[in-house]
């Protein structure tokens, strides 16, 4: 992903090249309808909406009590990759510096969703006596919900008349509630020895939890689009956008309880826990205003 980065952005370098080698006199609208904003009207303002595809990734690292380095087969392995695809939609201002810059600001709602489902080992084992308890193989699905209203003041670039870029930062801030879904799935030969153990007996129960939502991440727009004459002054866009998550969340230790291996307790933190996105929009462009 960090080379298809590196390569839009060198295209938008190449453009801005190409441009500044034109004839600086030339005028800013055009007789054959191709680039419609003049020097009397640079403004333009629009509609937008489409599909995200969200991905979410963190770095686990295990740990027995002592601190030291193993590795697990577990169900919480699920934290390492979580995926889904939900809806944004918003306003945009476009305005035009001179003929191949412009500053494209959006304000939108974001609404973020992922998931994933995921085998594991469960292995448990009495912490006070040591005596191995039983093992066996469960299923965790797990889904998570929030959303953002995103400021995104981007770097329009003119490729062509009709191809644009977009290049800026997104500033995301919470709102609503976040909510997780859990479901933990005992398969038909699991085994258990402890009574008293709060899964033993369960085929397979299920968790929910909400909470308010106000973080603020920082994340960065990279992203294309290309400009459809649909009426007098009216412009439908397609655009494509990477939005790559800037900011890391707070680390997360899980210390398993109910999931102990045979030789000690298995610790688990998860670590630079990030959103990216991938998203598809249509925008209506009204411009000459």
């Amino acid at each position: 992903m960090k080379k298809a980065v590196l390569i839009i952005i060198a295209i938008c370098l190449v453009t801005m090249s190409s441009y500044s080698q034109e004839d600086v006199l030339r005028p800013k609208g055009r007789t054959d309808g191709g680039y419609s904003k003049s020097d009397n009207h640079p403004w333009a303002v629009g509609l937008e909406g489409g599909l995200s595809y969200n991905m979410y990734g963190a770095d686990l690292n295990w740990t027995d009590e002592l601190g030291r380095p193993t590795t697990a087969n577990s169900i919480y392995n699920i934290f390492e990759s979580l995926s889904g695809i939900s809806p944004h939609f918003g306003v945009f201002v476009d305005y035009d510096l001179n003929k191949m810059f412009g500053i494209h600001l959006k304000l939108l709602y974001n609404a973020i969703s992922y998931g994933n489902d995921q085998d594991g080992i469960v292995d448990f084992r009495d912490s006070q006596t040591g005596v191995y308890l039983g093992t066996g193989i469960a299923n965790m699905e797990l889904t998570e919900k929030y959303s953002f209203f995103n400021i995104e003041p981007n770097l329009r670039i003119n490729a062509t008349d009709d191809l644009y870029f977009l290049l800026g930062p997104t500033f995301q801030f919470g709102i609503g509630t976040q909510t997780s879904d859990i479901i933990y799935t005992e398969n038909e030969d699991f085994v258990t020895y402890n009574p008293e153990l709060p899964d033993a007996g369960q085929s397979s129960k299920a968790e929910s939890s909400s909470a308010d939502f106000s973080d603020t991440r920082v994340a960065l727009n990279i992203g294309a689009g290309y400009k459809f004459k649909v009426g007098n002054n009216l412009y439908l866009a397609p655009q494509l956008i990477y939005n790559l998550g800037l900011t890391t969340y707070d680390d997360v230790t899980i210390g398993n309880i109910n999931q102990q291996v045979t030789e000690s307790i298995k610790f688990l933190t998860v670590s630079n826990q990030s959103v990216n996105q991938i998203r598809f929009s249509l925008t209506l462009w009204f411009e000459n205003l």
